[in-house]
């Protein structure tokens, strides 16, 4: 299983902090009660891009750093595997099982993640779910895993509409990371790029590789570059 795990699961940083704007409060209050107990199995949903398999990450990132065992899981890459893979997930503390969507049509996963879930009763272990869709959107063909996903506390995520939504992040995952961006490129970023969040990030980290150390005093040819390549990966 550990070999597996190095072959499925991205290094995305991310951290659950970086999710800091108004229309995720509703997003990070569930996360909490999920780190409590008070919540085994989450259900988040949201469109292509908006953060979900960023979030999975940072979910695990916070509970290994508890001493938990946690693994963020992405089915799309998993389905060429054996379906006894799931079967070694149930001695983690924490699974974060991303695309829940890939294995509609694929009954022998669907059975598999059935019985993940049941055993997770016995096993204490939580779980967590992301999909482009809402659990009762799924119309899986395997009506007992439809359920059992019917019955996750599930929350979707924001899409990034919201300006307010955007600079919280930005600003989290700057100071985090210790990068202080031009205020003009910030601006320009907040205005005209990308509006998904895993969109954003990705634009993020493409500036800060353009920038190779530079960040407060540009050249305007510098600055034009940067909204350039802003441009070029905008919505």
């Amino acid at each position: 299983m550990r070999q597996l795990k190095l072959e499925i699961e991205p290094y995305l940083d991310a951290q659950i902090s970086d999710f800091a704007g108004p229309s995720w409060a509703p997003v990070i209050d569930n996360l909490r009660q999920f780190h409590t107990g008070l919540i085994r199995q989450l259900f988040i949903y949201g469109s292509a891009g908006s953060g979900k398999s960023h979030l999975l990450s940072a979910i695990c990132d916070s509970f290994s750093e508890l001493g938990k065992r946690a693994i963020h899981v992405p089915l799309l890459s998993l389905l060429d595997a054996p379906v006894e893979a799931l079967e070694a997930l149930e001695y983690y503390d924490v699974v974060a099982l991303d695309d829940v969507e890939a294995i509609n049509g694929a009954l022998n996963w669907q059975k598999a993640l059935f019985h993940l879930i049941n055993q997770s009763y016995d096993t204490q272990t939580q779980l967590v779910f992301s999909s482009r869709f809402a659990p009762i959107e799924l119309r899986l063909q395997f009506p007992d895993l439809q359920s059992r996903l019917n019955q996750a506390v599930s929350i979707h995520v924001p899409e990034g509409d919201l300006y307010a939504d955007r600079q919280a992040l930005l600003l989290a995952v700057t100071q985090r990371r210790g990068w202080q961006l031009h205020p003009q490129i910030i601006e320009y970023l907040l205005q005209y790029g990308p509006k998904h969040t895993n969109h954003l990030l990705a634009t993020l980290d493409r500036i800060e590789q353009l920038l190779q150390g530079e960040q407060l005093k540009l050249s305007n040819q510098r600055l034009k570059q940067i909204f350039a390549l802003i441009d070029q990966y905008a919505d």
